[in-house]
């Protein structure tokens, strides 16, 4: 029965052993060379800008509002949409109908701001929200703003 003391001994060296070495993943990992840090991806390349003088496109609406998104409007005239656009601490007012810009210089008024020309062209914002338009030679027209 000397087999016995051998298998127990045999069975305590194979324990001992297995607690000394390492775990799979620690030696997996042991085996693996050290990554080198990403290096991050370059910014995209800035847009290409315009220079100053490059000739103005597109409708007055849209060069205005592209420039000085606060100081163009949009309102519904009884059905002719008009976007105005406020020039010179507001002393003009440009909007486009019908394909012709009209240049409105800012008059007194009792209330709000109105803007005519001499062709009898008239825009009077009298509300926030509100105004009147009248073309030459057409009848006055209640205006809403649209957002």
């Amino acid at each position: 029965m000397r087999a016995v003391p051998a298998i127990t001994a045999l069975f305590a060296a194979l324990v001992l052993g297995a607690c000394n070495s390492p775990p799979p993943d620690a030696a997996a990992q042991a085996d693996i060379a050290p990554r080198e840090a990403a290096t991050p991806p370059s910014p995209p390349p800035a847009a290409p800008t315009e220079p100053d003088d490059a000739p103005m496109t597109g409708s007055l609406a849209a060069r205005e509002a592209a420039s000085a998104p606060g100081s163009t409007l949009d309102f519904d005239c009884e059905g002719i949409r008009i976007t105005v656009a406020y020039e010179n601490d507001d002393a003009l007012a440009k909007f486009v109908v019908d394909g012709e810009t009209l240049a409105l210089d800012r008059e007194d008024a009792a209330s709000g701001a109105m803007y005519a020309d001499t062709a009898g062209n008239r825009f009077w914002a009298h509300r926030p929200d509100e105004a009147r338009l009248t073309l030459a030679g057409d009848h006055e027209r209640n205006c809403h703003r649209v957002y």
